[in-house]
């Protein structure tokens, strides 16, 4: 029947709080007190008022309990709320350093890409310089071949044109 009447007192006091509405005729630690003499059926009625500083003692300490859980709640929430703000911060940093590599993979990219066509540009140039180069001397092992051509003609005139005994001595 104890058990009965504890599991009773239980429900009542949870229900009690699920609702969160006191006792309209006693404050919330008087209700307890009152309730909780109503759990024991063992007691008589002198007994409560007896026991009534050590329940409310029980119940302080109960309600000290809560209290000082709420306050290391709220200070959880507020670490929390910290840790949250400087994640956000945090977040949006890596966003933005994010975006900087992007941009600044852009820009290297296309760095390359300029670097890339202007070498090309420098190759093609040297490429076309050594050709001319190429073509110049050749042109100039042709001139020069040319004019040994021309100096051995000239020079065979020449031999042609000296009288008869020189040409023999020459």
């Amino acid at each position: 029947m104890t058990a009965t009447m504890n599991e009773m007192f239980w429900t009542q006091l949870d229900a009690r709080i699920a609702t969160n509405r006191p006792s309209p005729e006693a404050p919330a630690t008087a209700e307890i007190v009152r309730l909780a003499g109503a759990a024991d059926p063992a007691a008589s009625p002198e007994e409560p008022a007896a026991m009534t500083p050590h329940a409310v003692a029980d119940w302080t300490r109960v309600l000290d309990t809560i209290s000082v859980a709420k306050d290391a709640a709220q200070q959880q929430e507020i670490r929390l709320r910290e840790q949250a703000a400087v994640r956000e911060a945090l977040a949006a940093d890596l966003q933005r350093a994010q975006q900087e590599i992007q941009t600044l993979e852009t820009l290297l990219r296309d760095t390359q890409a300029q670097a890339e066509e202007a070498i090309r540009a420098v190759q093609a140039r040297a490429e076309a310089r050594i050709r001319d180069a190429e073509d110049y001397a050749r042109a100039a092992d042709l001139r020069a071949a040319a004019a040994e051509d021309w100096l051995r003609r000239i020079e065979q005139a020449s031999r042609d044109l000296l009288p008869g005994d020189r040409r023999a001595a020459a």
